[in-house]
């Protein structure tokens, strides 16, 4: 079961997401390097949707890639995709990270093109530091510039997104907990990372 109105509104979208959404390509092998995955890491992806990341993580030959949306339409169509790879190796959650538990912490959390849905950010950062390994890295990051972005979700309900703010000022949020080593706010890129305290 879907999780909140988020989950809803993702769930009228998942039939057609793919057809309007961006193509798997190398920019998605670039955003997980710049995360810091590589052979053996543990990966959790926040917000995966169709799972447009997956492939870069697996390409990167990760060991263990948890991937955790509100929508379980759009996971059963990340499900249908990578229905090869074993659940061991890859594995979809109907989760929000914001209450999610894990044994093993993760090298890695991925925010890719969720960032504006996850509204409570101050929660978000704690929940992502708690998943981490010590200096284990998280990246947020968009497939798309800022003010692009924002005109795009001018029409979305305000309960299910939120204004994506220049990455410096985002980065604020974060900078207590983690090392931010990285950022970039152009007309045709956006993200933010670093490393856990």
């Amino acid at each position: 079961m879907s999780i909140g109105k988020i989950g809803a509104y993702f769930d009228e979208r998942a039939d057609t997401w793919n057809e309007q959404a961006e193509p798997a390509s190398a920019k998605h092998l670039m955003v997980a390097q710049l995360a810091g995955v590589h052979e053996g890491s543990r990966v959790l992806d926040v917000g995966c949707g169709t799972g447009i990341m997956e492939r870069a993580y697996l390409e990167l030959d990760a060991s263990s890639i948890v991937a955790l949306d509100l929508s379980e339409k759009m996971l059963a169509c990340a499900r249908e995709t990578f229905a090869d790879v074993p659940a061991e190796r890859l594995r979809f959650e109907c989760r929000d990270i914001l209450d999610y538990t894990n044994d093993e912490p993760f090298d890695a959390v991925v925010i890719y093109n969720a960032y504006p849905h996850i509204l409570d950010k101050a929660a978000l950062v704690a929940a992502t530091a708690s998943l981490l390994k010590p200096r284990g890295r998280f990246l947020v990051a968009h497939g798309m510039g800022r003010d692009t972005l924002n005109a795009h979700h001018s029409s979305v309900p305000h309960d299910v997104t939120s204004d994506l703010l220049p990455a410096r000022e985002a980065a604020l949020d974060w900078q207590d907990t983690f090392t931010i080593d990285m950022l970039a706010d152009t007309s045709f890129a956006y993200f933010f990372g670093g490393t856990r305290k």
